[in-house]
């Protein structure tokens, strides 16, 4: 089966613009990603591109890509088409195709039934209000319309298949969809500055096209979903692999932080070479350096060193805010400034930021690497046993990060909003910082009354201690409701989805 994927820089620079990710090198580590996972079941994959492709993921990454085409520099169209060149790489097809979005990271070859299919997609999508509220002011600037298209594409809910994966057998039904989708897209260019307008001529005209053909398309989710239906249990754990078999990291999902982690995370343990390869294109890369130690230079094992210089940036916005105009270019400016003002937020903020600044220039400064790799392997050893606790096999035990630090704090100074904070009635937060590989070299989360209690039940016990023992000790904390007893199982395996994704805790073998 020959599997293709289509990227278009839309004249625009890979290394600066995000593409809608976090930022360009989650979209670069995505794009790697994605191609490194379907060539592990894929012998046969290509990438449709225009130059800046080539001269990124070809000559300076060098992805395996089976064979690759320069095809897409003379397109004339608004950047915002990013589905246009999608859809002429459906037309160039002459034999039976999956086409895979760069979002998308698959764990398993696809199925026979798929594989097999005329036509085929990722899932059958509902419309709801959503989709409807997005596409009414479009609609009225429509002047053409094919005729199969106008029952769905006017209906207030209209249906539609998602294009995370597209293709078939059906090639000439395929190149029929893709001429009357460009004869669309060009019969109707008021539209094309709005993004939108690509799910209703990639996702609701294939939709329409196959219905008007009477032609069944496979899906890999029998599962219909709802237009804004796409959450991170179903499209983007990375803490469920391998029982995930195929992911798919749809619109705000590319700039959710904790999916983004993971990903990161993911694709480090997998392909550090790869890893390495991505970051080395950036100035600021997606990366913690690490000093050599003295009487260890030359080896592997330096010292753990974040890879920037603490700017107190939370509590400059918010002077800035407070007091437009003044300079504070230093953080002993910032800090004789605080003092001076003695502003009840502004001193929480900067408490805060103090307190961080301590923990990576003393605390975290005597973490060795080797420490720290140690600790990103278990997290991502942890997967099987997440769910095998969800199947009820609890022979397991956990492990408490031991550099976890915490900050106990007033204001909400970790989801940072100048605007916001001063709005803000006090209320205790409790935040942990934890020291990772990645983006500045830690990591910070709020946590919520489960995961403090988790956290210091394993903190009291001093040694790792098996999902029983915590479940029991976790019981105590709780009464019943209504003569009913809270689902505490449940409720920790949550929480310990969430406090394994910030590497605050692992898990092993009994």
């Amino acid at each position: 089966m020959k599997v293709c994927q289509t990227l278009w820089s839309g004249h625009k620079n890979l290394l600066e613009d995000s593409f809608g990710w976090l930022s360009p090198q989650h979209h670069l580590m995505a794009w790697t990603y994605s191609c490194l996972k379907l060539r592990e079941f894929y012998p046969n994959v290509q990438l449709y591109t225009d130059s800046q492709g080539i001269k990124i993921l070809i000559n300076a990454l060098n992805l395996p890509y089976t064979t690759y085409h320069e095809e897409y520099d003379d397109l004339r169209y608004n950047p915002s088409m990013w589905a246009l060149p999608k859809i002429l790489t459906y037309q160039k097809q002459l034999e039976p195709f999956i086409h895979v979005d760069g979002d998308v990271f698959i764990f398993d070859r696809f199925n026979d039934n798929l594989e097999n299919a005329d036509l085929l997609a990722q899932n059958l999508e509902v419309s709801t209000s959503y989709y409807n509220d997005l596409f009414s002011p479009m609609k009225k600037r429509i002047r053409y319309t094919p005729n199969f298209f106008k029952k769905n594409l006017s209906s207030k809910y209209p249906k539609s298949y998602n294009a995370g994966i597209l293709g078939g057998k059906d090639i000439e039904l395929l190149q029929k969809y893709a001429s009357e989708a460009l004869k669309f897209i060009d019969q109707n260019h008021t539209c094309q500055s709005n993004g939108n307008f690509n799910m209703i001529f990639e996702q609701l005209m294939f939709y329409s096209i196959s219905k008007a053909y009477n032609t069944e398309v496979q899906c890999f989710f029998d599962k219909r979903y709802n237009d804004n239906g796409y959450g991170i249990e179903g499209f983007a754990d990375f803490l469920l692999i391998p029982n995930m078999r195929y992911l798919h990291l749809i619109g705000p999902l590319k700039r959710n932080e904790f999916v983004c982690n993971q990903l990161v995370r993911r694709f480090f343990n997998e392909y550090p070479d790869y890893f390495e390869k991505v970051i080395s294109l950036f100035q600021q890369p997606l990366h913690t350096y690490f000093k050599p130690h003295e009487k260890s230079r030359g080896q592997n094992n330096g010292q753990f060193k974040s890879k920037s210089r603490f700017n107190f940036s939370r509590t400059k916005s918010l002077i800035d805010k407070l007091y437009p105009g003044v300079n504070t270019n230093s953080n002993k400016s910032i800090e004789l400034f605080v003092k001076e003002k003695n502003n009840q937020v502004l001193n929480e903020v900067y408490k805060y930021e103090k307190k961080l600044y301590y923990f990576l220039t003393r605390k975290f400064s005597r973490i060795y690497r080797d420490e720290i790799c140690s600790i990103e392997k278990m997290v991502i050893q942890s997967n099987p046993f997440i769910i095998e606790i969800q199947n009820n096999n609890l022979s397991c035990i956990l492990f408490l990060n031991p550099y976890i630090e915490i900050i106990e704090t007033a204001f909400d100074v970790n989801d940072f909003n100048p605007y916001e904070i001063l709005r803000e009635e006090k209320k205790q937060k409790t935040i942990a910082c934890i020291p990772q590989l990645f983006y500045d070299g830690y990591i910070t989360a709020e946590l919520d009354a489960v995961s403090i209690n988790i956290i210091s039940i394993l903190y009291e016990e001093a040694t790792p201690i098996t999902f029983i023992k915590l479940e029991e000790k976790m019981s105590e904390l709780f009464v019943r409701v209504d003569n009913d007893e809270i689902p505490i199982r449940s409720l920790i395996t949550k929480r310990l989805k969430f406090l394994i994704g910030n590497n605050m805790i692992y898990l092993d073998r009994e």
